[in-house]
């Protein structure tokens, strides 16, 4: 696909069904045994974070688009100052257990722990993070992933930032290998403890001028 023809604009709440089915991609292609269940119970259930996250006003979450606006991957990006979500929405463990089932639910929040161990990361006033970089499946090894990061990157120095911070998981050696490619250079590995109770990863960094 030519890469002009990727669009990334921030999301709304109308694209929440598009966005849970990408991230339950994302989850599927990361942490392949951290979500089991129905297909449409997980989009389902991730439809209902998202719904709350957008409608809660937390921004820095962002839609790619082909000419035909048909959504084809997102991310998302957080720079310094921005509202964190603080709060999970109501019910949701009535809504993930009724989506999952109790069992796949229990894993999924495994999964989730695992992941807070990690601790979130800090920002300095020109510094973003991006994160939940995903390509719909079809379109994958096509510059579309190339085209969303640079897109999202122009967004953030537009907004002031000088300096782009991302986690990648060790072992998604595809993603790695985009990034390095785009000027990101590893900076930091999580403690050697984490390859067993958490999820190793690398922060890397690039200078966007």
């Amino acid at each position: 696909m030519a890469t002009e023809m990727v669009t990334l604009r921030p999301a709304t709440a109308a694209d929440a069904e598009a966005l849970a089915d990408l991230v339950v991609q994302l989850y599927h292609s990361e942490v392949p045994r951290g979500l089991r269940g129905p297909r449409d119970g997980q989009v389902r259930l991730f439809r209902y974070l998202i719904e709350h996250e957008l409608l809660a006003g937390v921004r820095g979450r962002f839609l790619a688009v082909d000419a035909a606006d048909s959504p084809i991957g997102s991310a998302s990006v957080r720079l310094w100052g921005d509202q964190l979500l603080t709060s999970l929405p109501p019910r949701v463990l009535s809504v993930a257990t009724r989506s999952l089932g109790i069992a796949d639910t229990l894993r999924l929040f495994g999964t989730t722990l695992r992941s807070a161990l990690v601790a979130e990361t800090p920002l300095r006033r020109d510094e973003c993070f991006v994160y939940s970089v995903v390509v719909t499946e079809p379109e994958r090894g096509r510059g579309v992933g190339a085209a969303i990061m640079e897109q999202i990157e122009d967004y953030a120095r537009q907004a002031g930032a000088r300096t782009a911070l991302l986690r990648v998981i060790i072992g998604n050696a595809r993603a790695r290998h985009l990034y390095l490619k785009l000027g990101y250079h590893v900076v930091s590995r999580t403690p050697l403890w984490a390859d067993l109770v958490g999820m190793p990863s690398e922060l890397l960094r690039k200078d966007l001028g």
